[in-house]
């Protein structure tokens, strides 16, 4: 091995300082990556001009109705993830989906005031806020097991959904 020319060792410093400070970058680009999603989109503050938001009685039915709607939708959801395997990731309907359910549920939570424990209509919007925490922890369970499913029978999976779209081939004769 030839020995190091000196008068070359201010450009060996500064290449070591360029490639260190390049994987410093890359490293602190992927680490803010994974911390905004881990911390999901920032809500919006909470309305607290309680005059301006007055809860009446139909506005109580229209959050029940918006309540139910997303408890419907979640519950379609689940029951028709397993008819919908085609693709390459089966399973991305649902982590697409799943955190835009969890932010209309959290805005509906704020638009309807479900965390305010006084004034008027307070016990009918704990008894909404209790169901919204039962579709969440519901929520939760379901992604759970959507995630289980990925990672334990997603080759399954998608093994099935190529022999079946080989053999749709096949049987249309469209090698």
């Amino acid at each position: 091995m030839a020995p190091r020319d000196p008068s070359l060792r201010p450009y060996r410093f500064a290449a070591w300082i360029v490639y260190f400070t390049a994987i410093a970058v890359a490293v602190g680009l992927f680490v803010t990556g994974v911390v905004r999603n881990l911390r999901g989109r920032p809500r919006r503050p909470a309305v607290t001009d309680t005059a301006a938001h007055l809860p009446t009685r139909a506005s109580l039915r229209v959050c029940m109705d918006d309540l139910d709607t997303l408890y419907r939708e979640q519950n379609q959801r689940a029951w028709a993830l397993g008819t919908s395997f085609e693709g390459v990731d089966p399973l991305r309907a649902w982590t697409d989906w799943a955190p835009r359910w969890e932010e209309q549920l959290a805005d509906l939570a704020d638009r309807c005031r479900l965390d305010v424990t006084t004034g008027d209509w307070a016990k009918e919007r704990a008894d909404m806020a209790a169901a919204r925490d039962a579709m969440l922890a519901l929520h939760r369970a379901y992604t759970a097991q959507v995630n289980r499913f990925g990672e334990e029978m997603g080759d399954l999976a998608k093994g099935a959904t190529e022999a079946v779209r080989h053999a749709r081939r096949a049987a249309r004769g469209t090698h």
